[in-house]
């Protein structure tokens, strides 16, 4: 339960839509007359997943009135600075005069950028804000969606925007996680001061081979993930571990758990690459669910830095004393 508003009681919006992507984006797309509602336009659905270059914009849709083009962008959480740059990326890509970031909460920041978007764009072009509740009438009765209007254009309601500086609760209940897991593992030796190696759904903790390189749990939608994140100055090297290290595939498994759902990632031509073992879980599971998941990063990290780190050692000895 998330909170109490009047005559409503404002669920978790996950008890109606599970995923984001196979649950809430096929309903957004069947009732975008409700969103169309809130934001006082007239939305008719043009494409599900439309692509744009290698990646896809959740919902092209049209302005019936002004057969304006509309990009909707939508997230079961809230904004953060990836979904902000797909929400631009998608709206050049597909040069609509339209684009809505549907999401479950709206900080400061992003309110601002949204803003400061209407403010500064050519004339005809509208960004919107827009976020989506769960509510429930009665204790007995379906959950029923909502939409609330954030950033328009010509201004916003901080009323309905996270203060700046203060974090968003899904980042803060990542932070909690990890800082937990952190704790045991210095306690265990396992390694310094972890960095992110993408953003607050994960921490990577260094390989003491190379510092580029190293041990990452990750938290993030419904998978949880440990894997080697391979690094090196160049991508040469970088897959020349990565081959390396697959050619020992058989072994490797065999030592870490033979048992556990495996991932070979090689990154050819981008910068890193990766190695990894996953199971389900999500921050949004209880208390005594999200403590054996971290039991389970705190027995299968130490067993990779076992296995990988001699491994490298050894590869990058060898690439060394090759040259």
């Amino acid at each position: 339960m998330a909170g109490t508003e009047g005559e409503f009681e404002r669920v978790g919006v996950r008890e109606k839509w599970r995923s984001e992507s196979f649950d809430f984006t096929p309903w957004l797309a069947e009732h975008l007359d409700l969103l169309g509602n809130e934001i006082g336009m007239k939305l008719e659905l043009e494409q599900m997943e439309k692509a744009v270059g290698p990646m896809s914009l959740d919902i092209l849709a049209k302005e019936v009135d002004t057969g304006d083009k509309v990009a909707i962008e939508n997230q079961l959480e809230w904004t953060d600075t990836h979904h902000l740059g797909q929400l631009m990326t998608y709206s050049g890509g597909c040069d609509v005069r339209v684009a809505i970031w549907v999401a479950t909460g709206f900080s400061y920041e992003y309110a601002a950028a949204l803003d400061w978007l209407n403010r500064m764009t050519r004339d005809g072009v509208r960004f919107y804000g827009v976020k989506v509740e769960v509510v429930r009438k009665a204790e007995e009765s379906e959950p029923e969606p909502r939409f609330r209007k954030v950033v328009y254009p010509g201004g916003w309601d901080r009323d309905a925007t996270l203060p700046l500086n203060q974090t968003p609760p899904h980042v803060q209940k990542h932070k909690e996680f990890f800082q937990l897991l952190v704790n045991k593992l210095r306690w265990m030796d396992f390694a310094a001061n972890p960095v992110q190696c993408w953003d607050f759904r994960d921490k990577m903790f260094r390989s003491r081979v190379n510092q580029l390189s190293g041990y990452v749990a990750r938290l993030s939608g419904k998978t949880v993930w440990v894997f080697l994140h391979i690094r090196t100055r160049e991508i040469e090297l970088t897959n020349t571990i990565y081959d390396e290290l697959l050619a020992q595939r058989d072994e490797i498994e065999l030592n870490i758990g033979p048992d556990l759902e495996w991932r070979w990632q090689r990154g050819d031509k981008q910068y890193f690459s990766s190695i990894s073992v996953m199971r389900k879980g999500t921050i949004g599971d209880p208390p005594e669910k999200l403590e054996e998941i971290r039991e389970w990063m705190l027995d299968t990290l130490p067993k990779f830095k076992e296995v990988f780190d001699p491994s490298m050692a050894e590869i990058l000895r060898r690439g060394a004393s090759s040259e």
